[in-house]
């Protein structure tokens, strides 16, 4: 395993925002990750350098997190890390997996990417799956529509919608979800067992904790990213989804917006089958979402198409970070080293990232609209490239995206 290095810019003060002449500097902490995060964040990284050379971005990193972290330091969440992103904004994280060298016996890679969730009450997920055979114009993501790092419900949205021709059938399905809560409570709600004795999982749900995604929901469809919400829940078994179907019924009445329950088998049905109108807001519980996101995906045509930004759309709790951006695909072990994976859901996710703040929020665009030439005119990476066609390399692909984003992004800095 190669050396982690611990940082390539040095940490800003925690007390203090940096001000530029468009803004706020925002701050954003590397971390690759585990497997193949660091490949696939290093294309994206370069455009982050770009911006921050322009004054608008202040980066710090690679900072060891997860199995690779701990095969190199006996921890997978290690203190100065911490310290770099309770200093920073947001998290760009490239892969929460397994890892080289590091068995999972000796640690569970879930343990990082849940232990920060918790450390920055990073409770909302948002995905955007969209589909291989089309394409944005502008770029914008669902996660735009939903930033509010101050806490402020009424902040006004300062990107567009995602549509190729203005229709609703060229906007990408989004999954929206709870992280934090319900079946991904606490450990105080696991009970473990050695196999002579049962095990169980709690599931809690408040209704504070479904009105937030409820009305998150209800924002994405107002601010013209989808056109209706279908709530998937298991009301026919659970008592937390029969008051998830009472909450978000109730929300979307008082908020006049277009909402339909439908069982969480249903809905599988549906994705499977390409029944769900592109335009959709899926509401879900944090596990039914996790599972119904990588389905969709397949809607996408792979995994790597889909970017993530896990958020806490209220006010900091720890330092000054509220958000963790990421492509959904995993650390893909067996492709480690291999340069040949395919790194579109890392800029989904630093497009995410960029347009969740205001002060950056139309620099994501470019990055999204560049991605989107770069998989019309191809080479394509190995995971989409035509039968007996030379699939293009995660650096290949990345300079052919790159040399798109930056003439765009130049003219914005």
């Amino acid at each position: 395993m190669p050396p982690i290095r611990h940082t390539t810019l040095p940490i800003p003060a925690a007390s203090g925002d940096g001000m530029s002449a468009a803004g706020r500097v925002r701050r954003v902490a590397v971390l690759p990750g585990d497997g193949v995060g660091a490949e696939v964040v290093a294309g994206p990284v370069e455009l982050l350098e770009a911006i921050g050379g322009a004054g608008r971005i202040e980066l710090t990193g690679p900072w060891p997190v997860g199995a690779s972290a701990f095969g190199e330091l006996g921890t997978g969440l290690p203190a100065d890390t911490l310290a770099a992103c309770d200093a920073c904004d947001a998290m760009f994280f490239g892969a929460a997996g397994e890892h080289p060298g590091v068995s999972l016996d000796d640690y569970r890679p879930e343990h990082s990417i849940i232990g920060l969730r918790q450390r920055y009450d990073l409770r909302v997920s948002i995905r955007n799956i969209v589909r291989a055979d089309r394409n944005t114009n502008d770029g914008g993501t669902p996660a735009a529509a939903e930033r509010n790092p101050t806490g402020d419900r009424d902040a006004a949205p300062t990107s567009g919608g995602t549509t190729t021709s203005g229709g609703a059938a060229d906007r990408p399905l989004i999954v929206l979800r709870n992280l934090l809560g319900g079946a991904y409570g606490a450990a105080s709600t696991r009970t473990e067992s050695d196999g002579t004795d049962a095990a169980c999982d709690e599931v809690i749900l408040t209704p504070e904790q479904i009105a937030e995604l409820a009305e998150m929901a209800c924002d994405l469809v107002e601010q013209g990213l989808a056109s209706s919400i279908v709530s998937a829940d298991k009301a026919n078994l659970m008592a937390t989804s029969r008051l998830w179907r009472l909450i978000t019924g109730r929300v979307a009445e008082t908020r006049g917006v277009p909402l339909r329950h439908t069982y969480i088998d249903r809905m599988a049905f549906e994705l499977a089958h390409d029944d769900v109108v592109a335009d959709t807001v899926v509401l879900t519980e944090g596990i039914f979402g996790d599972m119904l996101s990588d389905l969709a995906a397949g809607r996408a045509g792979s995994i790597a198409l889909c970017g993530s930004a896990s958020v806490n759309p209220g006010p900091p709790v720890q330092g000054r970070c509220v958000g963790l951006f990421e492509p959904v695909h995993g650390s893909a072990p067996r492709h480690t080293g291999k340069g040949k994976v395919n790194p579109s859901g890392a800029y989904l996710a630093l497009a995410a990232l960029l347009e969740w703040f205001p002060d950056t929020a139309k620099l994501g665009p470019p990055v999204t609209a560049a991605l989107s030439e770069a998989l019309q005119t191809g080479p394509l990476t190995y995971d989409l490239a035509p039968a007996g066609t030379e699939p293009a390399g995660t650096a290949s692909f990345a300079a052919a995206v790159n040399a798109r984003a930056l003439p765009r992004l130049k003219e914005l800095l």
